[in-house]
């Protein structure tokens, strides 16, 4: 049966091979509106319709073979921009993904100012275009400000580890940072101030509480009586 329908097929391939090829002549009618003498009129061009054609194929080769005074706006090709949208037999189409018939006929958008040949004036259109926002608006916006950011971040290590590590700290306190131990103000003057009586230098205690005394670290009474304890002994 394979054999049968492969046998078949090559037979119909020979006949369509050597049947007299067919030769349709396409028109193509463009209106033309040209803004030095504002005038205008409609051009036809003939191509032989030997495949399917886009239409805007056809204005391509029209401005690349015919006529290049032709104009016309076209980017992607691919049906997404939209920027060669035209009247094409009466219907607002795309040129490149419209496929043109034996007799096509191409207009300019309606309702908009003609600016030359196919091109029409867009500037009230892109107006309206974003009176209405044609797109999805984002309500929660200020929650991704950097501020508010900063201020989740707070909260988020506030009950982490149950203090806000990003405000001042009582100074008895020993603040917490990713998990690192950072030494308040008044430890640390505490630290050397331990050294320093611990190794017996005075001059060192001294500077170190005059440190203290200028930078608003205060002693309490037991605290100062150890002090001076410590360096008369």
């Amino acid at each position: 049966m394979m054999r049968g329908t492969r046998r078949l097929l090559s037979e119909v391939a020979k006949e369509v091979a050597a049947a007299p090829a067919i030769n349709v002549e396409g028109t193509l009618q463009i209106a033309r509106f040209d803004p030095a003498t504002n005038t205008q009129r409609i051009d036809s061009f003939k191509y032989p319709k030997k495949n399917e054609y886009m239409v805007l194929d056809l204005l391509v080769a029209v401005k690349a073979h015919q006529d290049p005074s032709l104009a016309f706006r076209a980017s992607c090709c691919e049906g997404v921009c939209g920027s060669c949208a035209m009247n094409i037999n009466g219907i607002n189409s795309l040129a490149c993904i419209t496929y043109a018939t034996q007799h096509t006929t191409v207009f300019p958008l309606p309702n908009f100012p003609v600016l030359k040949d196919l091109v029409v004036d867009l500037k009230n259109y892109f107006r309206q275009y974003e009176f209405i926002r044609p797109y999805t608006r984002n309500h929660n916006k200020h929650r991704f400000h950097i501020h508010n950011i900063y201020s989740d971040y707070k909260k988020a290590t506030t009950a982490l580890y149950g203090q806000n590590t990003l405000s001042a700290a009582p100074v008895s306190d020993t603040r917490r940072w990713s998990g690192l131990n950072t030494p308040t103000k008044k430890s640390a003057y505490f630290s050397l101030l331990d050294k320093c009586v611990s190794k017996g230098d005075k001059a060192g205690a001294m500077k170190v509480l005059e440190a203290m005394n200028e930078n608003g670290v205060k002693l309490s009474k037991n605290e100062s009586d150890k002090v001076v304890k410590a360096l008369s002994a």
